[in-house]
């Protein structure tokens, strides 16, 4: 009964979420040709030893050094790991980082605080249910309104990429295994977010917390000497593009980081659930 109110109230927001990546996804496709053109245009001309100093004037002028390994990625390889490590960039690195964690945090900043501002806790917690059911049965339905789109926009992106204009092949394997980490990554988010939502009074309280945290790791990524400090390593472009380009399979990639992020997703829930279990309406 919680389950499935709880899906009443967000699948709306959830097709919205899947359309959101899909509408960053569609244009980054089509608009691949043109801009493999535009390499290909760059890397002729780098023969010339003058032409070549250039073009590693511009790389240098992009902003983060992470930001210039991914052009440079992009330009020195053939158009079958370009096009990969590109969609490693769109589809991982921008579109789940920025989309995935939004949909977490505003998916999940509800899921008890919202229960807090309506006055409808007390009577939740009234069901003839434990208190660990009731948060499981929100959470769940939750995370898979959060996590499925990860997979569906993902398998989308195989066959659009083998239409016309870019008619390159992306093995469904290499997209599964990123959007398992990925999806991973997401979900700690949102087990995160489920602890905000215990403690906090309102929607707000909980935005605010869990926005504070993503905004921190994010400034942390972007300073080269403590980027290793913030959480958007375990799902940058440097996780991502080894396996897109087939250079890196499965149980590497599980067992040396998306275990971890699963296992902190795990306890991170377990504590949100020890603090419901104790707190009052």
């Amino acid at each position: 009964m919680i389950a499935l109110k709880t899906w009443r109230e967000l699948r709306s927001m959830g097709i919205a979420y899947i359309l959101i990546l899909e509408a960053l996804l569609i244009p980054a496709v089509v608009l691949w040709p043109d801009l493999r053109g535009g390499f290909d245009e760059i890397t002729s001309l780098v023969d010339s030893p003058l032409i070549s100093r250039i073009v590693d004037s511009i790389v240098e002028m992009v902003p983060a050094e992470f930001m210039q390994r991914i052009v440079r990625m992009i330009l020195d390889n053939d158009e079958e790991t370009s096009y990969r490590a590109y969609l490693a960039v769109q589809m991982f690195f921008k579109g789940v980082n920025i989309v995935g964690i939004a949909a977490a945090i505003l998916l999940g900043t509800g899921m008890v605080s919202r229960e807090r501002e309506n006055q409808t806790l007390e009577f939740l917690l009234s069901r003839p249910a434990s208190r660990s059911a009731i948060l499981w049965n929100k959470y769940w339905v939750t995370a898979v309104i959060v996590v499925v789109p990860i997979f569906l926009t993902s398998w989308s992106a195989r066959p659009m990429s083998a239409l016309d204009p870019v008619n390159l092949d992306v093995p469904l394997d290499v997209l599964m295994i990123c959007s398992f980490h990925n999806a991973a990554f997401v979900l700690v988010v949102l087990s995160l977010t489920t602890i905000f939502s215990v403690l906090a009074k309102s929607q707000v309280q909980t935005a605010f917390w869990i926005g504070g945290v993503v905004i921190l790791q994010v400034a942390l990524y972007f300073v080269q000497t403590i980027r290793r400090f913030s959480a958007f390593k375990l799902s940058d472009f440097d996780v991502y593009q080894p396996v897109m380009i087939g250079n890196q399979g499965f149980w590497e990639l599980f067992t040396e980081q998306t275990v971890w992020l699963l296992l902190a997703a795990v306890v991170l829930y377990g504590i949100a659930d020890r603090l419901f279990a104790r707190t009052q309406p």
